[in-house]
């Protein structure tokens, strides 16, 4: 993660949070190649929610990113890529899940049995 694109995001949050919320259409193309170049920039803003703090960057990974994410694991041309797509979730779950309660809240996707699922597999594998 590169220390200029981190200060940039955190000083001009007015400019960067929308760009963001562009990336995530990203998930919803049907273009797998686009979605493994966008997917270790998404890896790195959940770090950077985590390690700064930032309310509003935690409050965009937890809310928009996490559904982003698991609406474009529903896309076949993501299988490639599923792998670090769970990954990210499994990210934001387990570093954000307490800090924001949208990760574990079901009632954000249309997939609720698929969630629910998810959700119940993140929580058996944190307590083993």
């Amino acid at each position: 993660m590169s220390f200029t694109r981190d200060s940039f995001l955190l000083k001009h949050e007015g400019l960067a949070l929308p760009t963001l919320r562009m990336c995530l259409e990203v998930f919803k193309w049907t273009d797998g190649e686009a979605v493994t170049k966008i997917s270790s920039f998404c890896s790195a803003m959940v770090v950077l929610s985590t390690v700064t703090n930032h309310t509003k960057l935690i409050e965009y990974v937890s809310k928009d990113l996490f559904t982003s994410v698991i609406q474009g694991l529903e896309l076949e041309s993501n299988a490639i890529i599923s792998a670090d797509l769970v990954e990210i979730c499994r990210e934001i779950f387990v570093y954000l899940g307490d800090r924001h309660p949208a990760p574990r809240k079901a009632s954000y996707f249309p997939l609720l049995s698929f969630f629910s699922y998810c959700i119940y597999l993140l929580e058996y594998t944190l307590k083993s």
